[in-house]
């Protein structure tokens, strides 16, 4: 009966204790995004028209810290996609991250260094990472085509 008592105690005991030391589990995200050099005839996709806009409100700031770029453990993926006929890759970032369940996560920004025009990136989007029993990433990305007009980019856009 002793060791029940104290034993009930000890599980209180824990019950009580502040867990401020358990927090998200941290992730390292890396990601290249790369566009296929075809007409969307060719590959057999069929995308519904974008409307262009993004979901702008969901972009709060959140908690990253960026991968430096020397740190990137995909770059010979990057290098393979390159000399690949018919790919381009124009995103190649890294972050870290905490992962909250999906209405918890906060988007992570980002954005090609290519652009169509002056300040407008050929793609732009957001990526929230969130986890519940598995990872799962949701994307929210808009490709931009050449303005009218305009001669085609590198690579048919």
């Amino acid at each position: 009966m002793k060791i029940n008592t104290r034993l009930a105690a000890l599980l209180l005991g824990l019950l009580l204790v502040p867990q401020v030391s358990i927090g998200a589990t941290w992730y390292t995200i890396e990601l290249v995004l790369f566009t296929r050099n075809t007409t969307p005839a060719a590959s057999g996709e069929v995308w519904s028209q974008a409307s262009g806009d993004l979901d702008w409100d969901s972009s709060r700031s959140g908690n990253y810290a960026l991968v430096p770029g020397g740190s990137l453990r995909l770059s010979g993926i990057e290098q393979a996609l390159k000399q690949a006929a018919g790919l381009t890759p124009v995103i190649h970032t890294a972050w870290q991250q905490p992962a909250y369940s999906r209405n918890a996560a906060t988007p992570f920004y980002l954005k090609s260094d290519r652009e169509i025009a002056p300040g407008t990136p050929l793609i732009e989007g957001m990526v929230k990472v969130s986890v519940s029993r598995y990872l799962h990433v949701d994307l929210d990305l808009l490709m931009r085509g050449a303005p009218a007009g305009a001669a085609r980019l590198p690579g048919g856009f």
